[in-house]
């Protein structure tokens, strides 16, 4: 058990630095916290970063014809980087949501237990309702159902032809 004193094992205070800084991920036991969270990250940013240079896009819509909680992120986030909000906004509308969800997880030790569910609930309840009224009420190409376009009936479609 660390002592409270010690503040979070992921956070260590910069040498030289100034009262309040911190360096974070100083330590083995901070990677061993995290390290799953972390490769799982990276490893889901591979893909899609092969699939994009690849042509294919978004590799969930690929594979099954349907576009997933988060479509429209990436758009939403390469329109904000182009100071463009309302086409961001657009693309999805809680662009702005995973980067505060990271960071509250990795904060999960600083905060009640109960809090962090709850807030991790929200997030994911936000997500579902967001996704079902666009999937339902919204006109355009970027949230669809569409399990006809996926790679199976592609393989099996030009198969026959």
């Amino acid at each position: 058990m660390r002592d409270a004193a010690e503040g979070s094992a992921c956070a260590m205070p910069l040498s030289g630095a100034g009262k309040g800084q911190m360096k974070i991920f100083g330590n083995k036991t901070c990677w061993k916290q995290h390290k799953d969270f972390i490769l799982g990250a990276a490893a889901i940013l591979f893909i899609y970063v092969f699939f994009h240079f690849a042509g294919i896009g978004c590799p969930i819509k690929f594979i099954t014809g349907i576009s997933c909680l988060g479509c429209g992120m990436t758009r939403a986030w390469l329109s904000l980087l182009r100071l463009n909000f309302a086409t961001a906004f657009y693309y999805h509308p809680l662009f702005a949501v995973p980067p505060a969800a990271v960071g509250i997880y990795l904060l999960k030790s600083k905060i009640n237990i109960k809090i962090y569910k709850i807030i991790m609930l929200t997030i994911i309840m936000a997500f579902i309702i967001v996704y079902i009224y666009r999937l339902l009420f919204t006109e355009g190409d970027i949230v669809v159902f569409e399990p006809q376009n996926n790679i199976i009936f592609r393989l099996i479609g030009h198969e026959r032809k």
